[in-house]
């Protein structure tokens, strides 16, 4: 593994919940675990980004539960790199957990 392998990506993982409010495309009022990609060089950063990329898909009340910088992009779960992939590109990347 060289020192590239281990160099910051620029995003972060946030587990956060939120609920879906008027504006969300499910505005069933109800309350939400959610994972969130956001690009950023610092925590705090990524959470502006992320809280940006909630409020502009209609979710309302967040709540920062915790975060992580992702230092190894190898090291994400399959299933989780095009989220990681669409945050690199857009910003902000969401993975909704279907049972609120």
């Amino acid at each position: 593994m060289t020192g590239m392998d281990q160099a910051p990506v620029g995003v972060f993982v946030l587990t956060m919940q939120a609920t879906a409010g008027p504006d969300n495309a499910a505005p069933d009022g109800r309350r939400y675990d959610l994972l969130v990609f956001a690009r950023g060089d610092s925590d705090a950063e990524a959470e502006t980004v992320a809280l940006q990329g909630l409020a502009a898909r209609g979710w309302i009340d967040p709540r920062l539960i915790r975060s992580g910088e992702i230092v190894d992009a190898g090291a994400v779960p399959e299933d989780l790199r095009g989220a990681m992939q669409r945050a690199l590109e857009g910003g902000c990347a969401l993975i909704v957990y279907e049972q609120p």
